[in-house]
């Protein structure tokens, strides 16, 4: 929780979110859109994903033949909620995020790869 408050209460943080909030971007295009230094934005991206605020969406492919990861926002709305204890944080998934959760649930941890259990199911 201490974390997810730190990254939403950071400038740069918020305008990385406010960025990608409807739309997958890569590094270099978060960059064009917030202006601050590249150290510091992979820096952050990687505290965002790590909390759970950011998701990596899919990678595309540079003319170069490298991997570019495109970041998306992993929510849709943050809510406090008084948990009797403390404050709590509640993440309202977006339903990009739920449909990737749901195929690492079903598929990713049984073993088998999506492709080997369709070409077993016929």
């Amino acid at each position: 929780m201490e974390r997810i408050l730190a990254c939403v209460a950071d400038k740069e943080s918020l305008s990385i979110l406010a960025s990608v909030e409807r739309e997958s971007k890569t590094a270099a295009s978060i960059e064009r859109d917030i202006g601050c230094c590249a150290s510091t934005l992979y820096r952050k991206l990687a505290q965002m994903k790590d909390c759970g605020l950011l998701m990596i969406d899919r990678f595309d492919l540079r003319p170069d033949g490298k991997r570019e990861a495109r970041y998306l926002s992993a929510f849709t709305e943050i809510r406090l909620l008084d948990g009797g204890e403390g404050l709590e944080i509640e993440l309202v998934e977006n339903r990009r995020s739920m449909e990737r959760r749901w195929f690492e649930t079903f598929f990713s941890k049984s073993g088998i790869s999506y492709s080997e259990q369709s070409s077993n199911d016929f």
